[in-house]
């Protein structure tokens, strides 16, 4: 009997030991979270809260990943590898048009994209695109979208051009080598093409849809609901490191070439042709609306989707 008594004595205690050493983790790691980004400039804001240390100061633990497209991270979200990701709006829309259980809870750039073009090419204009090899980072991306909008307006349908996806990083070189005409691409693959001698810019996306909604911050609902804190203090960071990028162009310039591996000129230059929010006011979401319906006309998205389905203001809205 004694015996026996002991043996529960002693899973007792190991059961209470368990549950004490699970919620001291737990607690220790209220404050994490996940965070995947697109390598560009339009995640500048992230880039100088990193380099500043702004998480740390405010007691959160950030760990981030790059990882390359939009779509990419929508499916690391989907599958709870990740929190909270930077992504463009296109992805994002398609994600929640497909049940991907996310919502936008901050805006983060507008603009920033544009085509470019062989330097020695006769092409002058957006006609002249007609028959030439374009390409994109991937037809789920906002980029692919806009090349298709500034088409449509010229009335020149997408089997009219050779369009193609190519990994953003291999765009320049691709160029550089004759493999295509031109392509489109968010900043810093937009201005290193003159930057480097390999290509022309022949137009910025504010020429194509001038203030379009482009990169924004989406979060897991179960994130949402369960760190509602630790997320306010997170959109709270990006909030500032905005209004620095917005403040301090030199500074964000050698920040952005330090993350990206770059050169400060380079990035001086491209950083200029990107505009920099953090608020979900309602002309941003006005502007996402108005993106969403040309998705839907250009069959990009299957379903309408309302406001509520997409934002999350609780965090930052007007």
């Amino acid at each position: 009997m004694n015996l026996k008594r002991t043996i529960i004595l002693i899973l007792g205690v190991l059961i209470i030991l368990c549950l004490i050493v699970n919620y001291t983790y737990s607690s220790s790691n209220t404050n994490k979270i996940n965070v995947a980004y697109i390598p560009c400039d339009h995640e500048a804001a992230l880039f100088v809260a990193l380099a500043q240390n702004k998480y740390k100061e405010n007691g959160l633990t950030v760990d981030t990943t790059s990882i390359s497209t939009g779509s990419s991270i929508v499916s690391a979200l989907a599958s709870g590898d990740i929190d909270v990701g930077y992504v463009g709006i296109a992805p994002a829309l398609q994600g929640i048009s497909e049940g991907v259980p996310i919502k936008i809870v901050a805006a983060v750039n507008e603009d920033g994209s544009g085509i470019v073009v062989n330097p020695n090419s006769n092409i002058t204009n957006t006609s002249d695109l007609v028959g030439k090899r374009i390409a994109t980072p991937g037809v789920s991306t906002i980029q692919q979208v806009l090349l298709l909008y500034q088409l449509e307006k010229y009335n020149i349908t997408a089997n009219q051009v050779d369009i193609s996806s190519v990994n953003i990083f291999m765009l320049p070189s691709t160029l550089a080598s004759d493999k295509v005409d031109g392509y489109i691409a968010y900043e810093p693959y937009v201005s290193i093409a003159p930057y480097t001698n390999v290509g022309r810019v022949l137009m910025y996306s504010d020429e194509i849809m001038p203030g379009h909604p482009c990169c924004v911050i989406v979060a897991r609902q179960d994130f949402i609901d369960n760190h509602p804190q630790e997320l306010q203090t997170f959109l709270g960071i990006h909030k500032n490191s905005t209004e620095f990028v917005n403040d301090n162009i030199n500074q964000t310039a050698s920040l952005v070439s330090d993350e990206l591996t770059t050169n400060p000129g380079l990035e001086k230059t491209a950083l200029t042709h990107v505009v920099f929010v953090s608020q979900l006011n309602s002309d941003f979401q006005n502007r996402v609306l108005n993106f969403m319906n040309i998705e839907l006309q250009m069959g990009y998205l299957k379903k309408n989707l309302t406001s509520s389905q997409i934002f999350d203001t609780s965090f930052s809205g007007d």
